[in-house]
């Protein structure tokens, strides 16, 4: 009776990560489930417990809301300044944050598609009407259908089909965002796995409608620590700062953050390595499968297309459960189809598991 007109209206967003409740249907233990639907770093984590210890101490205390040690480190990290630095409980509060700063009711929101689902999600509970945006116009560099738009969100490297587009290619969409009077979010969700020279955190100063987010489940596969951060130039960080939820970070995810980033550097360079290597050996190994088409991808994961086995993607998902292998099913993905999956790069021996499932289940189609 009392909730807005939005919410009503509203259907769940999908995600992976789903593996507990997916072994609760299916009467298995999580760990009889390898989970290729989770896209985090495959390479060995880094261990929290001495820092986790640490901060435990603490816990009787308040977090400091200012996030002083967390924003530094987060801005040493990206190459920015700790004031252009907003801290989230992981990067879905950061769109959350921009959608109630900046949407009004009415107001289009232009996302390019397939893309990550948050992003509608959460614009709509402000009232912002989608515009959906063929990705391939990006690529094209057809920006006009942007035109007209409050603001655009273009994931990269994109959700779910891994593609990366080079900075001068996103300072090029932000520039003409800039003349159109258009808000551009980047979200650079995975960009630390992919190549995060090619990230645009370090220009928010120079496009005032730039705002640039960064997650670190993603890159130091902790989903459990609920962090991101935004990135924007220091005038919109202080309002950000100003209204964001008070204590949004609790204060030892906040402390393992911070010793994460400071200590990022070789980690991240062998982690990429790592998933490099393996994505490469994982495409090859998929590409010599019949009836399976996958899609290049310069990330931690990649799309792929089941439609020579005569399947959709919910079929396909439903057999490779059969094999203890759970993927993601793409079809709740505008403008994609109902025939791709999503898979994660993971270790060499689970790697050696999926490509033995993929066999099976083409094999019996």
């Amino acid at each position: 009776m009392f909730v807005r007109k939005e919410l009503q209206q509203l259907m769940p967003c999908a995600h992976g990560g789903r593996l507990r409740e997916i072994a609760e249907q299916k009467g298995l233990k999580e760990k009889e489930i390898l989970d290729f639907s989770v896209n985090v770093n495959p390479y060995l984590p880094l261990d929290p417990k001495e820092i986790v210890s640490d901060a435990l101490s603490r816990v009787a205390e308040y977090p400091d809301n200012r996030y002083n040690q967390f924003r530094e480190s987060a801005a040493r990290f990206t190459g920015v300044k700790k004031e252009n630095i907003v801290p989230g409980n992981g990067s879905t509060e950061i769109i959350r944050l921009f959608a109630e700063a900046a949407i009004t009711k009415g107001d289009i929101i232009a996302v390019p598609c397939p893309t990550f689902g948050e992003y509608e999600q959460q614009c709509r509970l402000f009232g912002a009407h989608m515009r959906y945006v063929k990705f391939s116009y990006l690529l094209d560099r057809e920006y006009w259908h942007l035109n007209g738009s409050k603001a655009v969100f273009i994931c990269n490297p994109n959700n779910p089909d891994g593609r990366l587009l080079s900075k001068e290619h996103v300072l090029e969409i932000v520039d003409y965002c800039k003349g159109k009077g258009i808000l551009t979010v980047v979200d650079e969700a995975f960009i630390d796995l992919a190549d995060p020279c090619q990230s645009v955190s370090r220009l928010v100063e120079k496009y005032e409608n730039l705002l640039v987010m960064r997650s670190l489940t993603k890159c130091f596969a902790i989903p459990g620590f609920r962090l991101g951060f935004g990135i924007v130039n220091s005038k919109d960080a202080e309002l950000l700062n100003m209204v964001r939820l008070t204590w949004n970070v609790d204060s030892v995810a906040a402390e393992v953050g911070a010793h994460y980033m400071d200590v990022a550097g070789p980690y991240l360079d062998v982690s990429r390595a790592y998933m490099r290597r393996e994505r490469e050996r994982l495409f090859e190994g998929i590409s010599a499968i019949k009836g399976l088409r996958a899609l290049p991808a310069s990330a931690n994961y990649f799309l792929l297309d089941v439609g020579g086995l005569g399947m959709t993607a919910t079929e396909f998902t439903g057999k490779m459960l059969d094999q203890k292998i759970l993927v993601r099913d793409c079809a709740s993905f505008k403008m994609l189809g109902d025939t791709y999956v999503r898979l994660a790069v993971r270790t060499h021996e689970e790697n050696e598991q999926l490509l033995k499932a993929l066999k099976t289940v083409a094999e019996s189609s």
